[in-house]
Parts: C-alpha cells; structure tokens; sequence
C-alpha cells in the first residue's frame, strides 16, 4: 500500500484535479482509495453522487471508523472517503486531542482497508495539525504548482513544511504548463534549479482538455483521450508511480 498527499498552502493550482486524473489512470491495473480532506469537497463531488459526512467524527473519534465516510464511484477500482463542510469544523477538537489519539485517528484512515494499492490523498492549501498529522503519515508528498516567480519563490515554504512533518516529498509537478510560452520555459528552468530532480519531469498543460473534463464530471482521459493533455496526465501518473516503487 502507498500513500501518497497532494499538497499545496495556496489554493487553486490545480491540486484536486490532478488527484482525480491521476487516481483515474492509477486505477486502470490497481485498487484506488481517494481521502478528500478539503472541506470544500471538490474530490467528493466528481467521485461520488451523495457524499457522505463522518470523516470529521472519524478524525476526533477513536471509535468512528472512517468507512462511515466510503462512498463506491463509477469506478470499478475507486473508491472515496468523502468530505462535507463539517470537516472545517473540528480544528480545535482535533488539536484538543492526546498526540497519540491525533496520529492513531489519522492512521487509521490511511489503513482501514488492506484492499487498495495507492491511497490518494487531497489535503486542503490550510496549514493545521490535521493537514501536519496526515502529511507526517504519508509515504509520500507530491506538489502541485502553477508557473510564477512567486510560486518558485514560495516552494522553499512547502517542502520546508513536509520536512518538518518528518514526511518525504516526493516531488513538484507543474500545473497550466504553456510550453509555446517563454516565461514558462524560463520559470521551468527556474524551478529544476531550484529542486533539482525533485522537479518531476512530467506536467500538465495549459489545456481546455483538463479544464472542461472536469465541469463534464469526467477526466482528462475520457473525455479526449487521444488528445496531448491525456497524454500528460499518463505520464504524470507514471513517474508518481515509479518514484513511489509501485510501477
């Protein structure tokens, strides 16, 4: 079993979606659990037709088991624990907690069920003790960014955070990548001298392919699949894999 958190402390570059794509082509040989942790339950909705509340009593209940939150998806190998509101709730209750409590919580949901390969985790741009414990639990740290000078200047903030929850990062990946575009170029290179082979060769375009998938409630893959964003997001879902040893 691998579990892999996508995080990010700005919102908006494209962190769900990129867990929703990559969890679809992950899937196409291997059980899929996808952990929506974001209150705004952008993961839960395109899985899952009602999701379910109780990953927040699952979080600050030792006796709630986090499969009151499991939700099947069209999917035959997804699977969801889905978020509500709710779970922007129970900060404080969660930091009231025993350390021990805080991190058996989060564990259990990271191995409730023996059955999937990967466990996906979409981890909300908030930094709290919630994001740190499931960070800290985490085999792996994946980043996604969109290109500026200032996100290249921020990204010594995000693996200085992954680093101080004791967690290994896996890697960054590039978001809305314009290839045809030189400011992009020079931002990319900007990033690998910054990260070194910690910046994933793969990223995903600038492309209406991902942007409209998603208003369609599909992935990149379905809705064009021949189209070069399908490709990206292939091999995205290819490098994670290897870099995590389960290609």
């Amino acid at each position: 079993m691998k579990s892999i958190a996508f995080y990010n402390n700005k919102g908006g570059v494209g962190k769900t979606t990129s867990v929703i794509n990559v969890a679809y082509q992950l899937a196409a040989d291997k059980k899929v659990l996808v952990i929506d942790m974001d209150g705004q339950s952008n993961s839960s909705r395109f899985f899952a037709d009602e999701p379910k509340a109780g990953l927040e009593q699952a979080l600050t209940r030792s006796i709630v088991n986090p499969d009151v939150a499991l939700c099947p998806t069209r999917y035959p190998n997804i699977d969801v624990l889905t978020a509500t509101p709710a779970l922007n709730d129970i900060v404080s209750l969660f930091y009231a907690l025993p350390e021990d409590a805080q991190r058996e919580n989060v564990e259990k949901l990271l191995s409730f069920s023996d059955k999937y390969y990967y466990i996906l985790v979409d981890l909300p741009p908030a930094l709290n003790k919630i994001t740190e414990r499931v960070i800290s639990s985490c085999d792996y740290v994946f980043v996604p960014i969109e290109l500026s000078s200032f996100a290249i200047q921020g990204i010594s903030t995000v693996t200085d955070i992954i680093a101080g929850c004791g967690a290994r990062f896996g890697g960054c990946f590039v978001n809305k990548f314009d290839r045809e575009n030189p400011s992009d170029i020079q931002l990319m290179e900007m990033l690998k001298a910054s990260l070194g082979t910690k910046a994933l060769n793969s990223t995903l375009p600038f492309s209406r392919v991902i942007k409209n998938s998603v208003s369609y409630k599909v992935t990149a893959p379905e809705y064009m699949g021949w189209t070069f964003a399908a490709e990206c997001v292939a091999n995205l879902a290819k490098e994670i894999a290897e870099i995590c040893g389960g290609a």
